[in-house]
Order: structure tokens, then C-alpha cells, then sequence
């Protein structure tokens, strides 16, 4: 019995010193289905992924100045115009989808109803740098609502604030993504999802900064995310 829990032990503490470790950042409306990736992975390859998330303008500052992150994920048209960032390499997450989440006690049919009187206060994300905050901005000037609706808008740095605000019934309604509507559940009234033709696609993606490109363990987790696990997770959460 001793031999076999000294050989246990020794397993264990190979894999440990084996193990990897790096960081990815990105934008808070993409916590849920990357916290839930980086579980899994870490489970299957004994790596460790400390995550960073919040605005996309100050993950992207953090990524540029820190020199402590491997990985950024968001937006890929705002990741590549970014001043000071590159990357070596990238890995596609999916599309996201524009949707209005609504608080409870209230009803949407269809997101061109936010013009109606019940609706007087609609947040939206940072409508520069948060990918739901310029689709959001986008499906106003497209649809022809932006003049009645802009008077009700409230403006705040995140989708997750967003949700929060429509949740505790703070505001009657809000653009965010569908990942972070249907992790909300039954905590808002539900959410109708705005016509993709009235905003350019939002094509989400993770990229490996320069310094991190020889990194087994970020190149292993760059590979993961297109398998059929890492999209049936991807899936769930909207993407």
C-alpha cells in the first residue's frame, strides 16, 4: 500500500511541475462560456488559466502595457485595430448574436418595440469599444430609431452591467448578447433576439499575443477550442 501511494504521489507531483500556466483576458460578456472552456480544459490537460475580464477598451490597454497576458478574446474587427496589438495566431469562437434583454413584469415581441412608451429607460454597453454597445448603436441608426430611442438610452462600460440593471428591474430594458441573456435566465423577463442584417457581424475570437506564440500550453488551449467539446460549449452559450 505504501509503494502505491509514493507512486501516486509521485505521479502527481510530475504532472503538477509539468503543468503550465498562463493568462487570457477578455471581454466581460464572455465570462460565462469561457470560464466554462477554461474548466474543462484545464481539467483534460492539468494547465492553469488565470483569467482576466471587463471592458474590452481596458483589456486591450492590459494586454498592450502588462506584458503578463497571452490571450485576448473578443471582437476580432475592434482586437485588429487596435493600436499596439498583434497577434500570431487566432482562434475563432463563433458569432454573436444582438439581443434586447427585458426585465420582468414587461413584454417584447420584437426589438423595433422599444420605441414604445412602456419602455423608458434601455441600456447599452460602451457604444465604441464594447462589440453589443456598437451593434446595439448600429440596429438604432440602421432601423430608424434612433432619434425616439436615444433620449431613453443608458449608457454604461459593460453587457454584464446591462444585465444586471434589467435583472433588478432598474431598467426596462437593455442590449446585450444572447451568451449573457441566457445565463441570466430566469433572473430578467427574457429576451428577443434584433435582426443580424441591422448590424455587422460580431465574430468572436481569442488571439494569441506575439510573446506567448511558442507556449505549448496557450497553443494547446488555441487548438481545444476547435474541438467538438470546446463547441458544444460554445453552442450553449449562444455562440
Amino acid at each position: 500500500m505504501r509503494i502505491i501511494v509514493s507512486l501516486f504521489v509521485a505521479a502527481a507531483a510530475i504532472a503538477s511541475a509539468n503543468a503550465a500556466e498562463f493568462t487570457l483576458a477578455a471581454g466581460a460578456g464572455f465570462r460565462r462560456p469561457l470560464a466554462e472552456l477554461v474548466a474543462a480544459h484545464e481539467k483534460a490537460s492539468g494547465d492553469r488559466i488565470t483569467q482576466v475580464y471587463g471592458h474590452l477598451g481596458q483589456v486591450i490597454a492590459q494586454a498592450r502595457e502588462s506584458g503578463t497576458i497571452s490571450m485576448v478574446c473578443g471582437d476580432r474587427v475592434v482586437l485588429e485595430a487596435a493600436p499596439g496589438l498583434s497577434f500570431s495566431s487566432q482562434a475563432r469562437l463563433g458569432l454573436g448574436r444582438l439581443v434586447v434583454a427585458y426585465r420582468k413584469g414587461i413584454a417584447l415581441r420584437d426589438a423595433r418595440d422599444l420605441a414604445s412608451p412602456q419602455f423608458e429607460r434601455i441600456g447599452i454597453p460602451d457604444q465604441v469599444n464594447a462589440m453589443y454597445g456598437k451593434a446595439g448603436r448600429q440596429f438604432l441608426d440602421r432601423a430608424g430609431l434612433a432619434q425616439r430611442i436615444d433620449p431613453k438610452l443608458l449608457p454604461v462600460a459593460t453587457v454584464p452591467q446591462v444585465t444586471s440593471y434589467v435583472a433588478s428591474g432598474e431598467i426596462d430594458a437593455g442590449f446585450v448578447n444572447a451568451t449573457d441573456a441566457i445565463g441570466a435566465g430566469a433572473n430578467i423577463g427574457g429576451y428577443v433576439e434584433v435582426d443580424p442584417k441591422l448590424y455587422d457581424p460580431v465574430e468572436v475570437v481569442c488571439g494569441v499575443l506575439p510573446g506567448a506564440s511558442r507556449s505549448g500550453a496557450v497553443q494547446g488551449f488555441a487548438t481545444w477550442l476547435g474541438s467538438d467539446e470546446a463547441r458544444t460549449i460554445l453552442r450553449r452559450h449562444g455562440l
